[in-house]
């Protein structure tokens, strides 16, 4: 058992029931993404997704969802961005690219787009997967 220096008795007893809560919830998640692979497979989706998206040369284009694989490839990340930010938000507005057009109320939540900046470097790890 790991223990804190000088840490009182109240302290490790309310510590050892907090972990023996902190295992019980993990077992729990555990159970419930298992019932979830568990599921049967859900229904036919009747026609394919239409997305807006950019074609090689940059410009505005629709794609149907099979198309937003990879050849060869069977997993894709999708990403909500929330659109428009929050009234009161006050961080700073996009400086460049399509986002910078907009008004300041029309832009997209900062912390969204902060999170999809990330997946640009893991795009070589991911593609080489």
């Amino acid at each position: 058992m790991i223990t804190f220096p000088n840490e009182s008795a109240k302290y490790r007893t309310a510590r050892e029931k907090l972990l023996r809560k902190e295992i019980e919830l993990r077992r729990a998640m555990e159970a419930v993404a298992e019932a979830r692979r568990a599921l049967p497979q859900g229904g036919l989706v009747p026609q394919h997704y239409v997305f807006d998206a950019l074609d090689g040369q940059g410009r505005p284009a629709k794609v149907k969802l099979p198309d937003l694989f990879a050849p060869g490839k069977d997993s894709l990340i999708l990403y909500q961005m929330m659109f428009p930010r929050h009234p009161q938000e006050t961080r700073d507005v996009a400086a460049s690219g399509a986002t910078a057009k907009l008004a300041r109320q029309d832009q997209p939540c900062p912390s969204c787009t902060a999170l999809l900046d990330q997946f640009d470097g893991a795009v070589s790890h991911l593609e080489a997967a």
